[in-house]
Formats: C-alpha cells, structure tokens, sequence
C-alpha cells in the first residue's frame, strides 16, 4: 500500500476487538473464533488501516483491557 508517515494512536481497543468478532461471525462458526484469531485479524486490520502497531502491541492491548 504505502509507508507509514505518522503514528496513529487508538483509543478505544475495546470497541475495536468488538468490531473484529463481529466481523469474524460472518465468516466463521462462532465456537471457531479464539483470542489469537481475534488478535491476528485485529492486527491485520490495523496495520492495512496504516497503524504503526507490532502484533505483540495489539496482543498487550487485547489481555489488558479486552
């Protein structure tokens, strides 16, 4: 896509993992979704939105908070 020019931060994590399972309930049985399926497409997401997060920031985040 393109270079990160700056860093966005995210304030509402929680709200964030929420959309993610929501979104992963169109495409899998609901029993199928785990922790690390919810942490990698969160990460996926973010980091195709240009945030400059690692996946273990976006793991910390969801074990935090979520």
């Amino acid at each position: 896509m393109g270079d990160v020019k700056d860093f966005k931060n995210i304030t509402n994590w929680d709200e964030l993992f929420d959309m993610t399972s929501d979104y992963l309930t169109f495409l899998v049985e609901h029993d199928q979704i785990t922790h690390d399926l919810v942490i990698k497409t969160t990460y996926d997401i973010i980091k195709n939105a240009g945030y400059n997060y690692s996946y273990d920031d976006v793991e910390k985040e969801y074990y935090n908070g979520y």
